[in-house]
């Protein structure tokens, strides 16, 4: 055989080899930081006016996912992106709708047939930088609240809170959105204490 022929052999069985034993070689998953909302408090010191059957809160599709999501308005405002080293501890719906029924103290609660249906709708809940240095977190969501025995809507409202955050990386978005929730609690109890002023307590729509 000559000895080019030869030495050309010889190379691709290298190159084979070589080519092999690097897709063989087992890549470790990249790690990444888990988050969740902490201790929150926000749990009101007496119990609800307003009585609530159940509580579900549905989140848009975009955010079905552990996902942390931010967005660079200075440079890509139609642009979603996540962050690739940190994750929530569940999606952020379920997240808040523990959240949610801690602060009612409902989440311990037996259903019964009487109390109004809480529906959340969650539209944004993201970290959103207005510039490489500030950045604030977003919660968007509509809240629809239901009578107890039919899809007849009581009342509605939106809410649209911005905390700006601590530090412009994604643990200063977890604590901006985590008072986002906080305020959103808030706010939501305050609202449903209003509606049950007005007549839709235990004894108006929501009580019967």
């Amino acid at each position: 055989m000559p000895r080019k022929l030869l030495s050309r052999t010889l190379m691709a069985v290298i190159c084979v080899f070589a080519l092999g034993a690097c897709g063989s070689v087992p890549r470790a998953a990249p790690g990444y930081s888990v988050h969740d909302f902490g201790p929150l408090g926000t749990a009101p010191a007496r119990p609800l006016a307003m009585p609530i059957r159940n509580t579900e809160v549905v989140p848009a599709p975009w955010l079905a996912s552990t996902s942390m999501h931010y967005r660079l308005m200075y440079a890509q405002p139609t642009r979603r992106q996540v962050f690739v080293e940190s994750r929530w501890a569940a999606q952020p719906g379920q997240l808040l709708e523990l959240a949610v029924k801690r602060a009612m103290k409902a989440g311990d609660s037996t259903p019964t047939a009487s109390g109004c249906r809480l529906r959340i709708e969650l539209d944004e809940f993201a970290q959103v930088f207005a510039s490489e240095r500030e950045s604030s977190g977003v919660l968007e969501a509509r809240v629809f609240l239901f009578a107890p025995r039919s899809d007849q809507l009581v009342a509605s409202r939106s809410f649209s809170l911005v905390r700006p955050a601590p530090s412009a990386n994604a643990a200063g978005g977890v604590a901006a959105l985590r008072e986002d929730v906080e305020q959103f609690n808030r706010e939501l109890i305050g609202w449903l204490d209003a509606l049950a002023a007005e007549g839709a307590g235990p004894r108006g729509r929501c009580g019967t």
